[in-house]
């Protein structure tokens, strides 16, 4: 019988390791502009590192076979999960289930966070390449029970010469304590807004964002308003989501 799979901490592994399942599975699975650098990483997950970040890695026979990691912003309480990937080969075996409900088990109840949330490629605009298939991560998130926050959303300009903002992402709520949502259902706004200025400015885009009219206009959209509505992301095709008026395509 074959040994079970086993999850692991990341933030107590070496470095080399986590170079290696930056190598063989996080990068064959983002798009540069998509994912933070090595070195980003890597200090993040360290013990002594500028800012905290939470990893977990399936091991399959000993191999890293997925991994996933964890943003926290504790300004505004949310956590983010930026990147959940499972190596080429390997997926349709649950390695993503598994690494999802342990990081659900590990991380969604930590003193501080109210709401979890994660970046989801819009298939409305994002073709299937290399073996990813937006299609099929809408999927895996709809199995998570994932909704959609009904307004515009953008990845920020990560850290790193030349990336570029990545658009049409839907931003979804995976978890949320009592209360956060609305009976309707919905999210405020406000705590939107807050996590965006929290996250930008924590990504690279300097703390004087934003210093744009696009970013101002994402900013203002959650600002004006008082509550933002949520759908499932299996109903994705009918989600009138905002996108940027300032010509920014993915």
């Amino acid at each position: 019988m074959d040994a079970p799979v086993q999850i692991c901490d990341m933030r107590k592994a070496s470095s080399s390791f986590i170079g290696a399942v930056y190598r063989e599975i996080l990068q064959p699975s983002f798009s540069p502009d998509e994912l933070d650098p090595l070195d980003f990483v890597l200090d993040g997950l360290a013990k002594d590192g500028s800012y905290e970040l939470w990893g977990l890695t399936a091991l399959d026979g000993g191999r890293p076979a997925g991994c996933i990691l964890g943003y926290p912003y504790r300004e505004s309480e949310v956590l983010l999960v930026g990147y959940l990937a499972v190596r080429d080969g390997e997926r349709a075996r649950g390695i993503g289930g598994l690494l999802a409900e342990e990081a659900q088990r590990r991380w969604y109840k930590q003193p501080g966070l109210s709401l979890v949330v994660a970046e989801v490629e819009d298939p409305r605009y994002h073709a299937a390449s290399g073996g990813i298939d937006p299609e099929r991560r809408v999927a895996f998130y709809g199995r998570l029970g994932a909704r959609i926050i009904a307004g515009p959303n953008f990845q920020p300009r990560l850290e790193g010469e030349g990336r570029k903002r990545v658009h049409d992402l839907f931003l979804t709520v995976l978890h949320a304590s009592d209360g956060v949502i609305s009976s309707e259902p919905s999210v405020s706004a406000q705590n939107v807004a807050d996590f965006l200025q929290e996250y930008f400015v924590a990504c690279g885009e300097g703390g004087d964002w934003p210093q744009d009219d696009e970013g101002r206009w994402l900013l203002d959209w959650y600002r004006s308003r008082d509550r933002v509505g949520l759908q499932p992301i299996s109903e994705y095709a009918e989600a009138g989501i905002p996108r940027s008026p300032f010509g920014g395509t993915s």
